[in-house]
């Protein structure tokens, strides 16, 4: 709710909580939700290629446990993924996305400094 606010700060600081309770729970699903939140939260915070590279990051941890993000939980991720690809441009979104995918998961923290 703090990022739709428009309150990036607030925003960071609690998915940077989320992050730390989904690593807790050892799911990858768990954590891809937390990235994608992040990314959210850095996209409104204005950086867009940390932000699509947390999504990239979100995608591979759904697709090593096959767990893609079902099209009813969509909503945020997509409107995440439309306002950054209006600031990169397809081509940009796709090559900081697929840099974020080459990503460990448990290396991504290095995204969110």
């Amino acid at each position: 709710m703090a990022e739709l606010r428009g309150e990036a700060k607030t925003a960071l600081e609690l998915h940077r909580e989320g992050l730390a309770a989904a690593r807790d729970t050892g799911d990858p699903r768990a954590i891809a939700l937390a990235f994608e939140g992040l990314a959210g939260a850095w996209a409104l915070a204005g950086h867009p290629l940390r932000a699509t590279r947390l999504l990239g990051v979100a995608s591979a941890a759904r697709a090593s446990v096959d767990a893609p993000l079902p099209a009813a939980e969509r909503g945020d991720v997509d409107r995440i993924a439309a306002a950054l690809r209006a600031a990169l441009g397809e081509a940009g979104f796709a090559a900081e996305f697929e840099l974020g995918a080459a990503l460990n998961p448990d290396d991504a923290d290095l995204l969110d400094t």
